[in-house]
């Protein structure tokens, strides 16, 4: 059985549509899968089971990208069609049944996801290479208690100030000696970030994997305690890695986006989403300024997360 998906190219949506592809892997456990994705989130499939290809597609000017797909998909038929772009496309391919989600502002996008697909969609899952496994296992200190730091994200209104991340990172080295840091985000927001976010920091208690593959990035979590971020990609991988997760919002949706599962939990600013739908949002500024760190370490102590 063929099966060709058209995934979203952010990686937050992606990792939020891994339980879809999960489900229709243990439906049919021997299909092929056909993943059409952007650069940035491809790498969250390259460990999955059943995967036959990845076609990695580059957005290019008046959407011609899609000519590209269509050029690559046009002479197969396919068993299913699994369509997370709601795109014309899987309108004039060959197949046998087809699945198009269109996501809308309504309720949580895996509540829509698995009223759409009838089924529970919550199950995320990230598959790891052996030897991210191994890596992971090797440098991680299973007497420690590790917090993943997540201080980037693609829209700097929704950045906690990393000045803040380094004062909350000292206050939970303060209340748990024993702990350590895994620092978790792109290439360049390591240039952005890591310096300020580290000052005065023990070296010997950071692990610094910015930069790092999302599937490498995944296996430090799944061997974590605890990651604290803002509302990004990696927040939703770290749900997927079933670590307890503390995810930050303002100019963004929780309606939508928060974090769900075990020990998830959301912190917001002052403002509602609602009251910044309203605003003319300054994309070169922070709206996050309201959250400080001791609501974070309150919400830690109270809900004995680093305890355990």
């Amino acid at each position: 059985m063929k099966i060709l998906v058209i995934s979203s190219n952010l990686i937050g949506d992606t990792v939020l549509s891994t339980g879809v592809i999960q489900n229709f892997i243990n439906k049919y456990p021997n299909s092929k899968l056909t993943i059409v994705i952007g650069p940035s989130a491809a790498q969250l499939y390259e460990h999955f089971p059943n995967l036959d290809k990845i076609l990695i597609i580059k957005k290019k000017n008046f959407n011609m990208h899609w000519l590209e797909i269509y050029r690559k998909c046009f002479f197969k038929k396919w068993d299913i069609i699994i369509d997370f772009r709601s795109s014309l496309i899987s309108y004039v391919l060959f197949h046998k049944g087809r699945y198009i989600f269109k996501k809308n502002n309504l309720s949580h996008h895996l509540n829509q996801l698995s009223t759409y697909f009838k089924f529970n969609c919550d199950n995320l899952k990230v598959y790891n290479s052996d030897k991210e496994i191994k890596e992971a296992n090797t440098n991680i200190d299973k007497n420690k208690k590790y917090v993943v730091i997540c201080p980037g994200g693609n829209w700097k209104p929704k950045i906690w100030p990393v000045q803040n991340f380094n004062i909350l990172i000292k206050k939970i080295k303060e209340s748990y000696s024993s702990t350590k840091f895994i620092i978790v985000g792109s290439k360049l927001e390591s240039e952005q970030y890591y310096s300020d976010l580290i000052k005065n920091l023990n070296k010997d208690d950071v692990i610094n994997l910015m930069g790092k593959s999302l599937t490498l990035t995944s296996a430090y979590m799944k061997r974590s305690t605890l990651f604290i971020g803002n509302d990004s990609g990696l927040m939703h991988l770290s749900v997927a890695s079933k670590l307890s997760t503390i995810g930050l919002f303002g100019p963004t949706n929780d309606k939508i986006y928060s974090p769900i599962g075990n020990n998830c939990f959301v912190i917001r600013t002052k403002e509602s989403y609602d009251s910044f739908s309203i605003k003319n949002i300054n994309k070169e500024l922070t709206y996050m300024d309201s959250i400080n760190s001791n609501q974070i370490m309150d919400l830690i102590i109270k809900e004995k997360i680093l305890d355990q």
